[in-house]
């Protein structure tokens, strides 16, 4: 048996968020992304407030002096793929930016989007304040990601406290014994802990449920198994969330062959460390 703490009381201890304020806008990250395309949003703010009935005139216009400026009307519709496939208006497939090519393609694309009556209406005063929201709305994509990163922050905030000996994204690959067992299946764990045994740690933090929570726990099983046969060596899973209370029966079983921890009861493992 591998874990001590009985495994519905670890399912009750689960905690529900890892989240603080500061997780849900990477507002560097967004504002540097409108910056990088600011000079081309700084010209199409010349269609800001024009009439639709002269609006093709001025994007041909702005074309002659400054055709660049329009491979960044993606961004406008929230997207960032130019080569995005899409079907136009006579259902033929094609790519986001055959319609930055020519002036009569980008109007098509401004009319097509609906963009003609926000560029018309005077109502947005500036693109880059535009851009600078829908950057911020885009980065609601990445906090899948960023919930991990707050755990691997997190722990590595506790292992300094208690003066482990630990590295973070460590490669199988600097391990020779770990890397024959592994063969060309290259893995980087989370941290990597010294002490008289050497533990390679990987964390996660689960709000909601999904099909990834089984693979997860599956992949987890099979790499385990590897450590079973490596001396002075072993695998710990930190994982916490209430997204477990979806797929408790796969990490139920997962609990049978892997020392898993969760925040709650981390500190049992961090005194074991500390006493080896």
């Amino acid at each position: 048996m591998k874990n001590t703490l009985d495994f519905d009381k670890f399912l009750e201890t689960l905690k529900t968020t890892n989240r603080h304020l500061d997780f849900y806008v990477d507002w560097e990250k967004c504002l540097k992304n409108r910056d990088d395309i600011a000079i081309s949003l700084n010209h199409l703010n010349f269609l800001l407030g024009k009439d639709e009935n002269v609006m093709q005139e001025c994007i041909a216009k702005l074309f002659d002096e400054f055709p660049k400026a329009f491979n960044v009307l993606g961004i406008l519709i929230a997207t960032r793929d130019n080569k995005e496939n899409i079907l136009d208006s006579n259902h033929n497939l094609c790519e986001l930016q055959g319609y930055f090519v020519n002036p009569t393609q980008i109007y098509n694309f401004i009319v097509e989007t609906g963009l003609l009556k926000i560029f018309s209406d005077r109502k947005i005063k500036d693109l880059n304040d535009f851009v600078f929201g829908i950057e911020v709305g885009l980065d609601t994509n990445a906090r899948k990601n960023r919930s991990g990163k707050v755990m691997e922050s997190y722990l590595s905030q506790i292992f300094q406290k208690a003066g482990l000996n630990f590295q973070e994204q460590v490669d199988t690959k600097n391990f020779s014994d770990i890397y024959q067992a592994f063969g060309e299946d290259i893995k980087r764990f989370d941290f990597v802990i010294y002490a008289n045994r050497t533990y390679f740690l990987e964390c996660n933090f689960y709000s909601s449920g999904g099909s990834k929570l089984n693979e997860t726990a599956r992949s987890y099983q099979e790499l385990a198994l590897k450590f079973d046969k490596l001396e002075n060596k072993e695998f710990v899973w930190i994982t916490d969330g209430k997204g477990w209370l979806d797929a408790k029966n796969k990490l139920q079983e997962a609990y049978k062959s892997i020392r898993i921890y969760n925040l709650s009861n981390l500190n049992e493992f961090i005194k074991e460390i500390c006493n080896d």
